[in-house]
């Protein structure tokens, strides 16, 4: 092969190679996290917080584990495993992003082939002729692609060697040899034309990495509203028990009155076994309350999966924050409206109504004709001086409609209808949202209420527990009544604790319905 031929294909062949080896730097290996999309928990991937993630072992005392509500909420982000499932979701659709990109990479290719044929000549003269022998030898360089717009192109170099023994009597080359260098278009006109239907794929692919992405988001926001729920929980049960012990402790005090009162001759020894039956019966309350702190922890470290192993189980909790209460003004227009903005699910309904109107449209697009314009032009590159430099183009159009076309048809109805589908599943997302928002508004109202009346009851309690026992002290009542008032008293706190908890829980459920959860604490995927 002449050098002038190389050269050309060197050329041409460049370009594509350089342009795949940057493309090839931008791709994922096996085992590192994508872009956008950075660190790893465990081996899978997580979120990425804008915080460093609390170390149970910076938390962890003698015997416990010191956890605020934020921190807790950190360590249920960084290592739940729902969101870690769900967390592979946004790298999957991210690498059917880069494949669909890649159909408009252009490719390179090279054929080489040889072969040698044999002529007999069969004469009936005298003179006989030797037999005809010809080599050949054919390379082919050349790149190709399939261009945004639905062009597709083919540039070929093409460099032929064909040696003759004998070699023709005719004034000639021998070797014979030939290059040429030609370039081939196809270019829809109708169908398939233009940038927006080319890249559909491209476009649908995006779409559906932002859903999974909202989708991890949806996920996150249930369980940081799931650990923020067994967050509080863990904290009402602890004061539960905190109730229950302070109750067996007056109980004991009681029998410990009603003995001296018996001892001075003022109370019956009745008294006495009335008051230690109850602290029996208050010793079953700690106890059972203090499997229910037990059950919380449980329950929140699952949700949190510290790591560990099992000598986290083993630990207990120790919640530094107590469950605030504040009546908080909650405007029920605003909240709808920030509702219908953030909530993950409604961003993931109006990219599922984006991707319908895509295939709408493509759809559309495929029910016309097939018209492409389809066009070359050939170049022979010629090292001797004694040929003439030649060319040669072609060009015309190709038609193609299936009869009755049926199957663009049907595919139009179903792209048509799928999209009126994912616009009144939105609008029936909307009303969801919209009666979800109303009623958490409605339950932290109605729970503020509670905690108000709750803390009352408590109050009067507490003063009623205070004369009847000044009234035993003088003699004027009996143990029973003491007692039964003790109970109360203790129902009445246990009333407040779970009022309070469940007006927090409420707070979280509105952020849920929202959307905001991870906003508010300053959380971050």
């Amino acid at each position: 092969m002449r050098g002038s031929s190389w050269k050309v294909i060197i050329g041409c062949c460049a370009i594509p190679l350089i342009m795949l080896g940057s493309s090839a730097e931008a791709q994922v290996a096996p085992g590192r996290p994508a872009d956008g999309l950075k660190g790893t928990v465990r081996g899978v991937p997580s979120s990425r917080l804008a915080q460093a993630e609390p170390k149970i072992e910076e938390l962890a005392g003698p015997g416990f584990i010191s956890l605020s509500l934020k921190e807790a909420l950190q360590l249920a982000l960084m290592n739940n495993l729902d969101i870690a499932i769900e967390g592979f979701n946004p790298q999957i659709r991210e690498a059917e992003v880069v494949r669909e990109q890649a159909t408009f990479d252009p490719s390179t290719f090279a054929e080489v082939n040889g072969g040698k044929s044999v002529s007999s000549n069969v004469t009936f003269s005298i003179l006989s002729k030797p037999d005809t022998r010809q080599d050949q030898w054919n390379a082919n360089v050349g790149v190709k692609q399939l261009l945004p717009t639905g062009t597709s192109y083919e540039v070929r170099v093409n460099d032929n060697r064909t040696n003759l023994n004998p070699p023709p009597v005719v004034f000639s080359f021998d070797p014979a040899t030939q290059s040429t260098v030609g370039l081939t278009l196809d270019q829809p006109l109708l169908k398939n034309f233009g940038i927006d239907v080319n890249r559909t794929r491209i476009n649908l692919a995006r779409n559906n990495l932002g859903i999974s992405q909202e989708q991890l988001r949806a996920r996150a926001n249930d369980v940081i509203t799931s650990a923020q729920v067994a967050y509080w929980d863990l904290v009402a049960a602890i004061d539960r028990l905190k109730v229950q012990r302070h109750s067996y402790k007056v109980a004991q005090e009681l029998v410990n009155l009603n003995k001296a009162r018996v001892k001075a001759g003022v109370a019956a020894p009745v008294e006495v076994t009335s008051a230690e039956a109850e602290v029996a019966a208050r010793l079953q309350d700690v106890i059972a309350a203090q499997k229910g702190v037990k059950d919380a922890e449980d329950r929140l470290k699952l949700i949190l999966n510290p790591a560990g192993g099992d000598r986290v189980w083993d630990l207990g909790i120790s919640p530094t924050d107590k469950p605030p209460f504040e009546i908080a003004e909650v405007s029920l227009v605003e909240n709808i409206r920030e509702a219908l903005e953030r909530r993950p699910e409604r961003k993931q309904a109006e990219l599922n109504v984006a991707n319908t109107d895509l295939n709408f449209r493509l759809a559309k697009n495929q029910l016309l004709p097939k018209l492409n314009f389809q066009g070359g032009v050939g170049l022979d590159l010629l090292e001797h001086q004694y040929e003439s430099p030649g060319y040669n183009y072609v060009a015309g159009l190709v038609f193609e409609v299936p009869i009755g076309n049926r199957a663009a048809r049907a595919e139009l109805l179903r792209a048509k209808l799928g999209a009126d589908q994912a616009r009144v599943a939105l609008q029936n997302l909307d009303r969801t949202i919209t009666s979800e928002v109303r009623e958490a508004v409605r339950r932290i109202q109605a729970a503020a209420e509670v905690v108000i009346a709750s803390g009352a009851g408590r109050r009067l309690a507490e003063e009623e527990l205070r004369v009847e026992q000044k009234r035993l002290e003088a003699g004027v009542t009996t143990t029973f009544n003491v007692l039964r008032i003790q109970r109360d008293l203790v129902e009445a706190q246990a009333r407040e604790i779970a009022a309070i908890t469940d007006y927090n829980k409420a707070l979280a459920n509105l952020e849920r319905v929202k959307g905001t959860i991870l906003e508010k604490y300053g959380l971050q995927l």
